[in-house]
């Protein structure tokens, strides 16, 4: 299967940096986010961010850097990892010429998790993993259509200028994603987090981003956070979506990687981690010192 995929040819001294997407993204969420569009491709990807974020990514960040790049859609962007997992390693072979300086693997969310399987089998390849809002530690996602139910209820009561066709449109395919077949490997109990080793490759260096402001789709959506905690009991509601734990998706708590030398939060939601400039501008560093 030809995947796609971009390089980006930077200079002989600069690592390869390999840039993954998360869980029913693309490539274009790194290398082209003005195109990159969420929910079954009904909303533009700006609809999860907040102020005055422009749509620039670290892969943009160490272009100017003269970085090499390398990022591909995975096949089945909601299937099992061990088919991202794969088409990393062919592409990594590939790409083998331009790794004579190291690869530096920035990932997000589930990303995160497809590198580190991948370096389970390999050997002396990685200088450094950076993760963002990667769920080291699993996600409840998985459970949470028990609780849309309600929520879709109230929202019809409190929307202001948004249908009950656009509310249930939206609601319609975050069911969807989350009854996919690749979001059960994601529940801490799994046989992926079973078997996934918390070790790192000697000699490469790893850092990791968590957020913690879990207000997701507020341009098109009442505020989730607000509307669960008036349909759900506050002891019930998942550490994901606790203003100061989580990114809407993922908690903070999990987003640290256990072997990771440097952890930072920033008051971000899941998909705002990787236009934030402070976000970005950590990681421009951290790539720089690897």
């Amino acid at each position: 299967m030809k995947l796609e995929m971009i390089f980006h040819k930077g200079e002989d001294r600069r690592p390869l940096a390999v840039f993954i997407h998360g869980m029913g993204m693309n490539m274009k969420v790194w290398s082209n986010p003005s195109e990159a569009r969420i929910l079954g491709g009904k909303y533009p990807l700006r609809v999860l961010l907040y102020g005055d974020n422009e749509l620039v990514t670290s892969f943009e960040d160490l272009r100017r850097r003269g970085f090499s790049l390398l990022s591909w859609t995975q096949s089945r962007p909601v299937g099992p990892m061990h088919i991202a997992v794969k088409e990393l390693a062919d592409l990594i072979r590939e790409h083998s010429s331009d790794t004579g300086s190291g690869v530096i693997f920035i990932c997000h969310s589930r990303g995160g998790l497809i590198a580190r399987k991948y370096l389970e089998q390999q050997q002396g390849i990685a200088r450094g993993l950076i993760t963002l809002a990667t769920p080291h530690h699993g996600t409840s996602m998985a459970r949470w259509p028990a609780y849309v139910s309600p929520v879709t209820t109230l929202m019809y009561q409190l929307a202001k200028g948004i249908s009950k066709r656009e509310i249930d449109s939206a609601f319609h395919r975050i069911l969807g994603f989350l009854s996919s077949s690749g979001l059960t490997e994601l529940l801490p109990e799994s046989q992926f987090y079973a078997e996934l080793k918390d070790a790192k490759q000697a000699g490469s260096r790893s850092i990791s981003v968590g957020g913690t402001n879990p207000d997701l789709l507020r341009p098109i959506l009442p505020a989730i956070p607000d509307l669960l905690s008036r349909v759900v009991p506050a002891r019930l509601i998942p550490e994901e979506m606790r203003e100061g734990f989580g990114d809407g998706l993922v908690t903070a708590a999990s987003a640290r990687l256990p072997y990771a030398d440097e952890h930072r939060d920033f008051a971000v939601n899941h998909a705002s981690i990787l236009f934030d400039r402070s976000v970005r501008e950590f990681i421009a560093e951290a790539a720089e010192s690897l």
